[in-house]
């Protein structure tokens, strides 16, 4: 049921005229600073623009994450979640940092966090992007790093969390 749902809300975005949409699968890698454990998942990304992603777990089976708009759903390993991001600043902060790497609008989340921004060459002619926040937050992230191709298509987002939280997700989009 959770699968049909998500697809039913990637069908209804696909209708974006002029959008940059892509599929494809990813590798994640959440890494604890303070114990050095890792905890490993992977699955399918699907992304509508503007506003739409689906992460479909395969490792974990059955868990997902889900923006569509500003509302955010999700059930990792149990926990479950439903919620707006317009009543919700840290959730904003988290979808629109997934959002705006999504569209190469690195820019705006650069603006959001209040955070410098770095642009070089990356390999085969993509860039490599590093936001690093200006001041301290008690939630949110201290920095994110962005890998794009020579096509514009996100191939890595590592988002740095100020708890010593470190979340690397490897792309392979199409």
């Amino acid at each position: 049921m959770k699968k049909i749902l998500v697809f039913a809300v990637l069908l209804v975005g696909s209708f974006t005229l002029g959008a940059q949409n892509f599929s494809g699968t990813f590798d994640q890698v959440k890494t604890l600073k303070i114990s050095g454990k890792t905890i490993k998942s992977a699955g399918d990304i699907e992304f509508t623009a503007p506003d739409q992603l689906a992460m479909l777990y395969t490792s974990p089976n059955g868990d997902f994450f889900i923006i569509d708009g500003t509302q955010i759903r999700m059930d990792m390993r149990g926990v479950q979640l439903d919620v707006d991001a317009k009543t919700n600043k840290t959730v904003a902060l988290q979808r629109n940092a997934l959002i705006y790497s999504c569209t190469g609008e690195y820019e705006k989340i650069a603006r959001e966090m209040d955070a410098d921004c770095t642009v070089t060459p990356g390999k085969n002619g993509g860039k490599h992007v590093e936001l690093k926040v200006k001041k301290a937050l008690p939630k949110g992230y201290s920095g994110v790093i962005l890998e794009y191709n020579k096509a514009g298509l996100i191939q890595k987002l590592t988002l740095e969390e100020f708890g010593g939280i470190t979340t690397d997700y490897i792309l392979k989009v199409k």
